[in-house]
């Protein structure tokens, strides 16, 4: 009896997929590898291709895998995105897809995951907060754009009377939810979120690690900006960028200090900022910097 190609594909492609979960990268790729030739018009076989090449920092490879996953998937916002950033396109953000397919598959191990790479983030935001001698009176109303699992929002419960979060991955909220810090969380893109929000609703509006997958922030800013009271605090992290925005081969974008001073006039000054590293990659430590913005 002949056995089905594509029920072979998929146990290989699982057996890739627990193989690239444990670090074991040159193993995934070769079950992903006899995953397409044993059922080449699967898409997402030659994405676990790519991926398994990606970890192993082999980019014409993985861009080949990637072309060959385009051409059975052509609207895939994931591939297409992979593709833009080995290929040193920048487009304006990351699609939704992209950020959705991303974040739900790490949910359930989003914190150990961020902890081996030790992130950052939160930590550098709280630092800005400490250096403006706040007070944990639960006085502020407090947004979380990009909560995840709740990592950002966890040391401002101190400061917050009202903690509400934002995130597009509703794997990342259900963690969050379990954390019992929000009083409200809200599914969606960040963008269409604020926009259905009143103004003048916040004091303070947090986003750690949330402009890496929007590389564009000038409406997120103007967005912000309105949400915010008048003195409100805008408190964010980002990659460090040299010039406008870029899409790196990260899949992540990174910002210019001039760039993001263009994107702020007349909305918001420059209150203070934190140089510094966010998280570790390929052994190498990604700079960063952290910034509290207040509102005009």
């Amino acid at each position: 009896m002949q056995h089905d190609p594509d029920l072979q594909a998929v146990h290989l492609e699982q057996r890739g997929i627990d193989a690239r979960d444990a670090g074991r990268h040159a193993e995934a790729e070769s079950y992903f590898a006899r995953a397409v030739l044993k059922a080449p018009a699967r898409p997402i076989s030659w994405l676990g291709l790519a991926l398994s090449q990606i970890d192993q920092q082999r980019v014409s490879a993985a861009i080949a895998s990637l072309y060959r996953a385009r051409d059975l998937s052509p609207q895939s916002g994931v591939v297409n995105h992979l593709l833009d950033s080995l290929s040193g396109t920048t487009s304006a953000r990351a699609p939704e897809s992209y950020v959705i397919w991303l974040f739900n598959t790490y949910a359930a191990n989003f914190d150990n995951h961020l902890a081996r790479l030790a992130y950052q983030g939160p930590d550098m935001l709280r630092r800005l907060a400490l250096r403006a001698d706040w007070c944990e009176d639960k006085s502020r109303a407090i947004l979380d754009i990009g909560c995840g699992t709740g990592l950002s929002g966890l040391p401002f419960a101190p400061y917050a009377s009202r903690l509400d979060g934002i995130d597009l991955a509703i794997g990342m909220l259900n963690q969050a939810r379990r954390r019992a810090i929000y009083d409200d969380l809200h599914h969606g893109e960040a963008h269409a979120v604020l926009g259905a929000m009143p103004e003048n609703s916040y004091d303070t509006v947090l986003a750690a690690d949330t402009l890496i997958y929007i590389g564009d922030v000038a409406e997120l800013f103007r967005l912000v900006a309105t949400r915010l009271k008048p003195g409100g605090s805008f408190l964010f992290t980002v990659e460090t960028g040299e010039t406008g925005f870029k899409l790196t081969q990260s899949g992540r974008y990174s910002q210019s200090d001039a760039y993001l001073r263009d994107c702020a006039t007349g909305l918001f000054a420059f209150s203070d900022h934190i140089e510094g590293t966010i998280r570790i990659e390929a052994g190498k430590f990604t700079p960063a910097r952290a910034y509290r913005l207040t509102r005009l």
